[in-house]
């Protein structure tokens, strides 16, 4: 399972102050930890700063890349931001998050994919709407594939996300970004897939319980990616229990480890 951590969202109080004030000490407390806790890919998305959104990112992008590991996720819905946040990024290549089937979104992303040439995440979303069914969702993927290929993209330098959406606001949402997976993985097998798994649990009480829940139901369906809280640890075990029995982890390797990283008392 590809990880990617998602805690630095502006839609978080902490982190709108934290990138408010350009506190270097919040930020990389939070992306280091994330790392650690085996994220490999870090969200940053100063979206909710809308006037600044740039000058932040210009301050938070190499400050991030000259201590982590990993390489980051560009999280905007702004094409200008996008664009200047490529423009500086210089270690490895970063993960576009988020392309969608909409024309003015194909016509603003796809120069800048060309040009710089990153991984990317595709939203199931087009000039229709959402999906209202999984052959839709297979159809939007399907055509978004095609596109990053002709752009120079593989299979392997993009996720298919056929769209978490609240369980509170729409009872069927889930349902059908379950049959979406599996319809996506059954039709094309080649495409990796990934979801926003909080997105599910938004108004509601236990977020945590359904996140965990959404997560390995996800898995059993295929799912290769995750944008997730790393430091969740329920959702971390979760996560290699749920790869263990789906036999996703040969040998059992993976959930040996994290078990033995665990105290004592978790480990029993």
């Amino acid at each position: 399972m590809i990880i990617v951590g998602e805690r630095l969202n502006s839609s978080r109080k902490g982190v709108f102050e934290a990138l408010q004030e350009k506190d270097e000490y919040f930020l990389l407390d939070q992306a280091l930890k994330q790392e650690q806790a085996g994220a490999h890919y870090i969200d940053i998305n100063s979206a909710a700063l809308v006037d600044r959104e740039i000058e932040i990112l210009r301050w938070a992008i190499p400050l991030l890349q000259d201590q982590l590991k990993v390489p980051l996720s560009i999280d905007t819905p702004n094409p200008e931001a996008m664009e200047q946040a490529l423009r500086i990024y210089k270690k490895g290549r970063p993960l576009l998050n988020s392309l969608t089937g909409e024309t003015k979104n194909i016509h603003n992303l796809s120069p800048l994919i060309r040009e710089f040439k990153p991984k990317v995440i595709v939203l199931c979303l087009d000039d229709h709407g959402f999906p209202e069914t999984p052959d839709d969702a297979v159809s939007v993927a399907s055509r978004m594939a095609d596109l990053l290929q002709n752009e120079g993209l593989t299979t392997d330098d993009f996720f298919i996300d056929p769209l978490v959406r609240p369980a509170g606001v729409s009872w069927e949402a889930i349902p059908l970004f379950l049959k979406s997976i599996e319809a996506i993985k059954k039709t094309l097998p080649q495409l990796k897939t990934i979801a926003g798994i909080s997105n599910v649990g938004f108004g509601l009480p236990q977020r945590r319980l359904l996140n965990r829940t959404l997560l390995t139901l996800a898995l059993e369906q295929g799912l290769d990616a995750a944008i997730m809280d790393p430091l969740d640890l329920d959702l971390q075990s979760e996560l290699f229990a749920a790869e263990a029995l789906l036999g996703k982890d040969p040998s059992l390797k993976n959930y040996l480890k994290f078990i033995r990283s665990q105290s004592p008392s978790r480990s029993s």
